[in-house]
């Protein structure tokens, strides 16, 4: 399995949570893409700074009990050292944050020692928008995008809406709050609840690996009982 995989577990509702948030993801960079190919069409390409990592250094994202899960079910999967160092985090041994503690500065491009795992507010930072009061979408790009095009008021890139966004972009972006909505419904009892990334992942981390645990342990009674009715 290659780190690019979207992560599966073995533990009924977990792997079906875990996998829908898969999908959630999946659905994000294809919403995305299209946005920012429509974006580009128009005269206005968005793309990051090369090798800029700017948006992690002061940032430390909170994040819902399923984004939790999906990357525990990553690292387990693809970084078990990095996974059992996460574990062994506790209040009073763990990184200095900021920075986000998977921030990577010797890593090329992104930075991220688990980018194909990153959370929500990480995948939709760049190329997504939000609605303000009336309904409508906005999108303001980040400021270190070098995006000439774009109008400047003030000395500061605006938040465009309506025709005036859709004339510059060609497009309205992804909302973030459609894909959060999602995400949030997967824990129903947890709906409410975010926690720093450095609290939700170790709980997290234990928590798939139980499932794991208790899946072989059913797995290997299956065998036996196999065997037992074959001799």
């Amino acid at each position: 399995m290659k780190e690019s995989d979207p992560p599966t577990s073995s533990g009924n509702l977990l792997e079906s949570i875990i996998s829908t948030v898969g999908e959630v993801y999946a659905r994000i960079e294809r919403d995305q893409a299209a946005f920012l190919a429509s974006a580009a069409a128009s005269g206005a390409t968005l793309v990051c700074p090369h090798g800029c990592g700017l948006c992690c250094e002061p940032f430390v994202p909170d994040i819902t009990a399923a984004e939790a899960a999906f990357a525990a079910e990553w690292l387990l999967s693809h970084k078990p050292e990095l996974a059992a160092e996460v574990a062994s985090w506790t209040l009073d041994d763990r990184p200095q944050a900021p920075p986000c503690p998977f921030y990577r500065r010797s890593m090329p491009e992104a930075h991220c020692a688990i980018y194909p795992a990153r959370f929500l507010v990480c995948r939709l930072f760049y190329a997504s928008g939000v609605r303000n009061k009336d309904g409508y979408a906005t999108f303001r790009p980040c400021a270190h995008m070098p995006l000439a095009a774009f109008p400047e008021r003030g000395g500061e890139r605006p938040s465009l809406a309506g025709e005036e966004l859709v004339r510059i972009f060609g497009a309205e972006p992804p909302i973030m709050a459609d894909y959060s909505a999602q995400i949030v419904a997967l824990f129903p009892s947890e709906a409410s609840e975010t926690a720093l990334i450095l609290d939700a992942l170790p709980k997290a981390i234990s928590r798939v690996g139980l499932s794991h645990s208790l899946a072989g342990e059913l797995s290997d009674r299956a065998y036996l009982k196999r065997d037992e009715y074959e001799t």
